[in-house]
């Protein structure tokens, strides 16, 4: 989904709102939003709702009215799509598209399972879909280290899956 939203942002001028990213810049800078991410995240506990539409609702204030957003991974519930009418309707903002991505979930396995990040950078690489042109040297700085995310492992994708299913996909009307 990510791959697919940054496409509309170069292709449409708008900006991506990726809360997964969003928490983590917020925890890092030290927001009040970010603090009270961090305990929870720390805790083991799952981010709340609040928590989340709250980092939403920042975003949004950091933007210029006209300025066009793709949600990345927003609403993922019922309660986060009733919130996101609110935080719309506080901004006299409206949703315009709903877009739904159809991806067979064992190529979705295998697309999570193979990337991998530059340290330094942040650049993004895939074992069989995008590797450095030279092995172990990032193509945009490069840097010697690379990093994978703990959670992009088989079991937790399909898990993420099922989430989906039962939560997100009964919100999309």
């Amino acid at each position: 989904k990510g791959t697919q939203a940054t496409r509309l942002v170069d292709s449409r001028a708008m900006v991506q709102l990726s809360t997964g990213d969003m928490l983590r810049a917020a925890v890092k800078a030290g927001t009040p939003i970010g603090l009270k991410a961090k305990a929870v995240m720390e805790a083991g506990e799952l981010v709340s709702d609040e928590i989340v539409s709250g980092i939403i609702g920042e975003a949004l204030d950091a933007l210029a009215p006209e300025t066009g957003v793709i949600f990345d991974g927003y609403p993922r519930t019922e309660a986060q799509a009733h919130s996101l009418d609110g935080i719309l309707a506080d901004r006299n903002r409206t949703l315009d598209h709903v877009i739904e991505l159809e991806v067979d979930e064992d190529a979705l396995v295998e697309r999570i399972t193979g990337r991998f990040t530059c340290a330094t950078c942040g650049e993004g690489y895939h074992d069989r879909f995008k590797t450095p042109k030279v092995e172990g040297t990032c193509d945009k700085c490069g840097g010697h280290e690379f990093k994978r995310r703990p959670d992009d492992n088989e079991e937790t994708v399909r898990t993420r899956m099922a989430e989906y299913r039962a939560k997100t996909a009964p919100i999309l009307p």
